[in-house]
């Protein structure tokens, strides 16, 4: 008999002894008046076994008949069955009607029995939390968000590219037009610009952090440095791949936030375009997330680094692309033709590659090794030599199609 089963028992003998009324039994077990009823006539009849369940110790209902279970063991100590599974087996048993009715998990138990399967015991995945980076500035993790922000205010949606510090959650984030590596790269330079060079950067492993792209000269190999994984190196920033989602969950429990809260900020207020949500971003959500959610580092310290008066960002997160110097020394970058001029030419540059730098707001740069130059953009195209147009020839009758048995409209006659 369990403890809740003598628990019973002494309720029922309290009552037949009258220190409690049968109202206070039936709310001390928890039965109503009309279920308290029937056990205390079930306890006069039979006495402390009326507590205890009537089925207990009986087979089960719905349990299946010894007989079909010697048949189905049997069946799977065949041979050829010899490394079936349960589930397996209860496939191929149901072909069967007799075993219609078997499941999987009851087969699985019945072989656990008899030593024909056994549990293979699950290997321990321990994930510890990781703790917060001490200083501000230490690690800041960057993602992007692709969501219907606007929803049916706008046709065209944008993505929202934020970064949040790991030791303090201060929040720093943008719209844009797409996740694009241009968006992401005036996303870093912004950030650096304001609050300076963060110690270590926390981010997936997209294209525009790190191209996956083999060596041309290589058929396996590391992949190649991205853009913006060369500026960072650049900068003393140390550039962190995340491999997993789970990885960076500060930034993906953020979004879970702001796909909430902003979202309907944004309904509120009415925002449709991306000038007017990065004005509401700037003014009002960022200062109010700053006050709300951040919380203390363990150090006062910031681990910011200052931006060195020399670096260019401008420069440093521009695409390059490398041009061959012709032999009048002018170079093709987007079919537009750029001259160098006398004074800057050498007559080592033909046959050399000068690097074109687009900066984020379009502007051209041109570099020869270290040494910058000013190229003149010439008018247009040179035209190419006029093509002569020559009459064609008329096509020569070909032999084959000539031939009577080669033709279309041939008529065989039959005489008579």
């Amino acid at each position: 008999m369990s403890l809740r089963d003598r628990d019973k028992v002494a309720v029922l003998r309290q009552v037949e002894g009258g220190l409690l009324r049968p109202c206070e039994g039936a709310r001390k077990l928890g039965l109503s008046s009309r279920q308290f009823r029937r056990l205390r006539r079930r306890f006069d009849a039979i006495g402390d076994a009326a507590v205890v369940h009537s089925l207990r110790g009986r087979p089960s209902n719905h349990s299946f008949d010894k007989a079909l279970k010697e048949k189905a063991l049997e069946r799977a100590r065949e041979p050829v069955f010899h490394d079936f599974g349960p589930t397996l087996l209860a496939e191929h048993l149901s072909r069967d009607s007799s075993f219609a009715a078997l499941r999987p998990a009851t087969l699985r138990n019945w072989m656990i029995g008899e030593g024909l399967w056994f549990v293979k015991e699950r290997k321990l995945r321990h994930r510890s939390r990781r703790q917060r980076k001490a200083a501000y500035g230490e690690l800041v993790q960057m993602d992007t968000s692709i969501h219907a922000w606007f929803e049916d205010r706008a046709v065209e949606q944008p993505v929202l590219i934020a970064m949040i510090d790991d030791a303090t959650s201060r929040l720093f984030a943008r719209f844009d037009k797409s996740d694009s590596g241009a968006a992401n790269r005036r996303m870093l330079m912004n950030y650096i610009e304001r609050f300076g060079r963060m110690e270590s950067l926390y981010a997936d492993r997209a294209s525009h952090f790190q191209s996956r792209r083999k060596m041309r000269e290589l058929t396996e190999g590391p992949p190649m440095s991205s853009l913006i994984k060369r500026a960072l190196e650049s900068l003393d920033i140390r550039l962190i791949p995340a491999l997993s989602p789970q990885a960076k969950g500060r930034v993906e429990r953020l979004f879970n936030t702001l796909q909430d809260r902003l979202l309907k900020e944004l309904r509120v207020a009415r925002i449709s375009t991306i000038a007017a949500a990065n004005e509401f971003l700037e003014q009002s959500f960022i200062p109010f997330w700053n006050e709300r959610f951040t919380v203390n580092p363990q150090t006062d310290e910031d681990f910011h680094r200052s931006l060195p008066a020399d670096i260019d960002l401008m420069e440093l997160f521009a695409e390059t692309h490398a041009r061959l110097i012709r032999a009048d020394f002018t170079i093709r970058y987007e079919n537009v033709y750029y001259q160098i001029p006398r004074q800057l030419a050498t007559a080592s540059m033909p046959g050399t590659n000068i690097t074109v730098l687009r900066r984020l707001d379009g502007t051209l740069d041109f570099k020869w090794g270290q040494k910058k130059l000013e190229l003149i953009q010439l008018a247009g195209l040179p035209q190419s030599p006029a093509v002569i147009d020559k009459p064609h020839p008329a096509p020569k009758p070909s032999s084959r199609t000539n031939h009577p048995w080669k033709r279309s409209n041939w008529l065989f006659s039959v005489k008579d």
